[in-house]
């Protein structure tokens, strides 16, 4: 099998040059076995993707954060081109549910088992997010493929202050270990009610309806961290038929310090405010006069009403081996 490594150049500095290093020790005598696409502008990494998923015998490899493994991901679903990643960003938030840490801290091991094709295929979910406007209009540029989480409510507020501050300080590795935690903080003491209502159907029984319309967030995780470590779905699984959802309700000041040093932990399961359980779908709508704003694999989108409906084996991903 060919490898075809797609590699966000805005990734982490210092993770970039060790993976240059480590990608060319590999190739060397290998030069016919992989080839090497480095980013060159937004959406370049899902271009090169889609003209990746009608090859055959190819592994797609995105080599990044989040947002790089987002744009690959939704470019290789329903097709027959599995993909892997190698963590070259700052959060790197997905690849904690799915490899260990010596493969999270150390590219140079990622290259070389892939190299030497040490990791295994399996069919893996993936959460079908459909946006739809006031008419119920689809709404394409808020409609996509999420891999990992998508939320509703103070997170998303969160991400985008986050994002505010890394964009304001690119060169900062302080700032971006930081933003994250930092933003959450500010913002927990800003709006914490957010006015919509959701019905699923969850698979251990209990109420369709949501019991109220006004919320602090609610997380639809197909795995289990976000937001640098976050971890909504401590239980969430890739490759169940579901998603493991988070609803949290609308809380004062004191409550929401408390859930957030429990929901930093994934420890808030079976508190009171906290609403947990799994279901194939899920509709949220927007019941005031604000649309909804959310965030797939910390990817931004808005809507007045949003569907999630998990599609059991939509990509084909490989995961090192042990």
């Amino acid at each position: 099998m060919k490898k075809l490594f797609i590699v966000n150049s805005r990734a982490d500095t210092k993770a970039l040059a060790r993976f240059k290093v480590a990608y060319a020790d590999c190739l060397s005598g290998r030069e016919s076995e992989a080839r090497v696409v480095y980013t060159e502008f937004a959406g370049h990494a899902s271009e090169v993707a889609s003209k990746a998923a009608t090859e055959e015998d190819l592994l797609v490899v995105a080599c990044g954060g989040d947002g790089t493994i987002h744009e690959v991901a939704n470019s290789l679903a329903q097709s027959q081109t599995p993909m892997a990643v190698i963590p070259l960003g700052t959060g790197n938030d997905f690849t904690r549910s799915v490899m260990n840490e010596d493969h999270r801290s150390n590219c140079e091991i990622c290259v070389s088992d892939i190299f030497n094709d040490k990791f295994s295929v399996k069919d893996t979910d993936l959460i079908r997010v459909t946006s739809f406007d006031r008419k119920g209009t689809k709404i394409d540029s808020s409609s996509a493929w999420c891999l990992n989480v998508a939320s509703i409510g103070l997170d998303t507020e969160v991400q985008l202050r986050a994002k505010g501050k890394v964009l304001a300080n690119p060169n900062s590795s302080l700032v971006r270990s930081t933003a994250y935690i930092t933003s959450a903080l500010g913002c927990i003491f800003g709006n914490r009610k957010f006015n919509f209502k959701f019905n699923a159907k969850r698979s251990n029984g209990g109420p369709e309806e949501s019991a109220n319309e006004l919320f602090t967030l609610l997380a639809v995780c197909n795995a289990s961290y976000y937001g640098d470590g976050f971890c909504p779905a401590p239980n969430a699984k890739i490759d169940d038929g579901l998603m493991d959802c988070c609803a949290i309700g609308a809380v004062n000041l004191p409550r929401a310090l408390f859930l957030l040093t429990k929901y930093k932990k994934g420890r808030h399961e079976g508190y009171n405010d906290v609403d947990t359980f799994t279901t194939g779908a899920i509709t949220v709508e927007a019941t005031g006069l604000r649309d909804l704003n959310g965030n797939y694999d910390g990817e931004d989108f808005s809507g007045h009403k949003v569907t999630f409906e998990c599609v059991p084996g939509a990509i084909k991903l490989a995961t090192y081996n042990a």
